[in-house]
């Protein structure tokens, strides 16, 4: 997970195309594990994330 987690990180709001798909792919990931683990910082860190490289475009 902080593998995954640490690759979303780097990944720039402006990046391109195929950069903001391997985040897509990544966040899709990191949702299914943390179903199992239930950690709550991680869930507001994809939200964040997620708001950042999708939400402001």
């Amino acid at each position: 997970m902080r593998d995954l987690a640490e690759r979303l990180a780097g990944i720039s709001v402006h990046a391109g195309a195929e950069d903001l798909a391997e985040a897509r792919r990544i966040i899709a990931k990191l949702r299914n594990m943390n179903l199992r683990w239930n950690v709550p910082e991680l869930s507001t860190f994809i939200k964040e994330r997620q708001r950042e490289l999708f939400l402001r475009r």
